[in-house]
This record gives C-alpha cells, structure tokens and sequence, in this order.
C-alpha cells in the first residue's frame, strides 16, 4: 500500500475456564470486556474545543487517493495531547461520503498527537475512502485526553529529497529522536504549499524509533496525493509517546 497503514484491532474473547467461576471473576471477565468494547468505539466528538481554531482545511484528491488537511491553532497557553480530530468529507451536493468515526482506526487518524501551546499544526489524513467524489470538508476537534509533561520529546527530521516515479511525487528523509524516550507508530506529515494553499499532502508511519542515540540511521517516503512541483515542502513529525 502506497498511503499510510490502518490498524486492524482483533477482539479476542477470554480463555473458558475450567469449574465454576467466582462472582468476582464474572465482574472482573466483565469489566475487561467493557473496557476492549470502549477501546473500539469509533469517534465521536460531542463538543468541541474552545481553546483550538481550525485555521483551514480542504480536501486533495488525485489518481492516488484521497487526503483530508486541516490547519489547527492551539490558542491556550498549555500544550495539548492526543486531541480529537472528526472530519466529514461532502460531494458536490453536500451529501457525505467519508467520516474517521469506524471502530479501530489508528489514533492518527482520528487525532493530533501533540498541539503545542499557542503554535499552528497542519494534521493530515490519506485514508479518505470516499464513496463520491469529495469536495469539501468540515471539521470538528475535541477536548484533548491527556495532559502533556513539561518537557516533550524532540523528532528531527533531515536529508529530504524530493522524487517522482510511476508511483507518483514523494519525498524521502532521516528521521531522528533527539530524546530518550522510544517512539512508536510514529505519524511522520508532509505539506506542499503554494502560498498559503496546500497543493499535496501525505504521511508515513514508522513502527518505532529508538531513544537517542539512534543506532542507525531511520528513512522514511511519504507519498503525495497533490502536486507538489514548485511548492515549498514542511515535514515534520510531532512525538506520540511523552514519557
């Protein structure tokens, strides 16, 4: 696959146990399934946030795929964590074709990782599998679900160089944890602008980065859905893992 993996979640019923079981172990066998049902539950964002502004957003469609851009603000002066993002892309007439509310996508998908206080953020999804043709979209960001520690991993990212082959236009660099704590399914963004205009966009995925120092080198490609010739190119990857 050329865009960015999906998690497949498998829901694995518990062992039978031999004899009869306590009271205590059906409460206890209860609340595990519980909490493995919550953790499929797809997104949903009953309010939004006020200390976040959705600068912008739009959607990229090529022969690739298809990409959902939105430019974030965080307007408060603490950092956010793990911050609910819900899209829903609309054809021409309105209708919709695509939301990030299914069971069991990876929380890249349904969410920023990290909004620094008072910065801007570009978040990206291209796994938009719109069943029209998307035109527009509209965005709604939840309340962040954790607090960030005061010091955040740093992620360097280096080496870009841009390439285009049948498989369409990427760009490939070295990525570099400058913290020691271990990265993993790290969401590594790429944007292309025109002005003030997102012409491309794309992600990549890195299982996992090792704390510094790195013992070798990390690459990583991101494929553009877009054009990016002529743009100027922003890559950056926002830690996941804080402490």
């Amino acid at each position: 696959m050329r865009a960015g993996v999906l998690a497949l979640v498998a829901l694995v019923s518990p062992a039978l146990l031999a004899g009869c079981s306590s009271t205590q172990d059906k409460a206890a066998r209860k609340r595990a399934e519980a909490k493995t049902i919550v953790q499929q539950k797809g997104l949903e964002v009953a309010r939004t946030n006020p200390g976040v502004k959705v600068l912008g957003s739009q959607v990229l469609h090529d022969e690739y795929g298809t990409a959902a851009v939105v430019e974030l603000r965080n307007r408060t002066k603490a950092d956010m964590v793990a911050v609910p993002v819900a899209i829903d892309v609309a054809d021409a007439d309105g209708k919709s074709v695509f939301r990030n509310d299914a069971p069991g996508l990876e929380p890249s998908l349904v969410s920023a990782a990290l909004l620094p206080a008072r910065e801007r953020v570009v978040w990206v999804n291209n796994q938009v599998a719109a069943a029209g043709k998307p035109v527009s979209l509209t965005v709604r960001v939840g309340k962040a679900k954790r607090r960030a520690p005061r010091r955040v991993p740093r992620i360097e990212v280096s080496g870009l160089r841009a390439h285009r082959d049948r498989d369409g236009p990427s760009v490939t660099g070295v990525i570099r944890n400058r913290s020691k704590i271990a990265q993993k399914r790290l969401t590594v963004y790429g944007v292309a602008r025109r002005g003030d205009r997102v012409v491309a966009a794309g992600r990549a995925v890195i299982d996992r980065l090792d704390p510094d120092p790195t013992p070798k080198p990390v690459h990583f490609t991101i494929y553009f859905i877009g054009d990016p010739t002529g743009a100027q190119l922003d890559v950056f990857a926002p830690p996941v893992t804080l402490s």
